[in-house]
């Protein structure tokens, strides 16, 4: 052991106290317990149809030094939205494989859905969201649901001919701070069988982001799949899909305008539409987001003969 040492390790009893001693000088030091802290992830999606509009809340906790089991359930939750007007609903406690797919934590937290269609919530209403906690806490948090926009002259459901594009344009809706543009594809690993590009997911899942309220036009498909460009195997896809879809494939395409909130606070993978920083929309006894969302979609069949239906515009 060092003489430097020596001296420096008689005065380690002395934590919090600053002393100097032979030149050796230990600083103040505070220790900040690491306390829990409930995040809630709560999401109103208005549909063209009023029928599937739905909310979604989920709960979950931060690890403190107590661990988890030392406070109540957050099942025991009640998360209630209000419109400005006093139109209110309380969300039910639901298995959370309502609100995610999968988690790797035992105890992943608590879901809450809208029991009864959300009928009347629509574009442009301003939500109040409450999350009353069962320790006697509060998380608070509003949001101006995106105003309405239309898909242009797309019917509900098209016919696209083999290796074709399409131009989807929306008008503008306001209050929104992106558009999220997804697909859902299904039938590609039979399609594309025997060209040399593998598919492995049916459906096949591709997202794309328009992070201008003004930018409303996407090409479909070339221009779908912007965060799924660094999984691995997709470049020869992605390649094939420039051209557009194989004949016999289905795929339901949506346009969705999110709000401010959604946008602060989406963050993960190569998909950071807010910057490399969340930033919460929650405030109270925890902290979160409550985002909302005006979503259109339709149905593209690609097929070489119309039977009877309307044909997609072509780009």
């Amino acid at each position: 052991m060092s003489k430097f040492s020596r001296k420096c390790s008689a005065l380690l009893s002395l934590v919090l106290t600053t002393l100097v001693l032979s030149g050796c000088e230990l600083e103040e030091v505070t220790v900040v317990e690491v306390n829990e802290v409930v995040i809630a992830e709560i999401y109103l999606d208005i549909t063209s149809d009023p029928g599937g509009n739905i909310a979604r809340a989920f709960l979950h906790r931060t690890v403190g030094l107590g661990g988890v089991d030392t406070l109540p359930s957050l099942t025991e939750s009640t998360v209630t939205m209000t419109r400005t007007d006093g139109y209110s609903f309380v969300l039910t406690a639901e298995a959370t494989d309502e609100c995610l797919e999968s988690s790797p934590l035992e105890e992943p937290g608590a879901c809450f859905v809208s029991e009864l269609p959300v009928t009347s919530i629509g574009p442009g209403d301003i939500v109040e969201v409450l999350v009353e906690l069962p320790g006697g806490g509060r998380i608070t948090g509003a949001s101006r649901v995106p105003g309405d926009f239309e898909v242009s002259s797309i019917p509900s459901l098209c016919v696209l001919a083999p290796n074709t594009l399409m131009t989807v344009t929306w008008s503008s809706s306001s209050e929104a701070w992106a558009y999220l543009n997804e697909t859902s594809i299904r039938g590609l690993p039979e399609a594309l069988r025997g060209s040399g590009v593998e598919v492995t997911d049916d459906p096949l899942y591709l997202l794309g982001l328009s992070i201008s309220d003004s930018d409303t036009t996407v090409v479909f498909p070339s221009e779908f799949g912007i965060f799924n460009r660094f999984t691995s195997g997709y470049a020869d896809l992605a390649r094939r899909l420039q051209t557009g879809l194989p004949l016999g494939v289905t795929a339901e395409v949506s346009i969705t305008a999110v709000d401010g909130n959604y946008v602060n606070w989406a963050r993960g993978g190569n998909f950071n539409p807010s910057g490399q920083v969340r930033v919460p929309s929650l405030s109270g006894d925890g902290t979160g987001v409550f985002g909302t969302t005006v979503g259109r979609s339709f149905d593209v069949l690609v097929s070489n003969e119309s039977s009877g239906l309307p044909a997609c515009p072509l780009s």
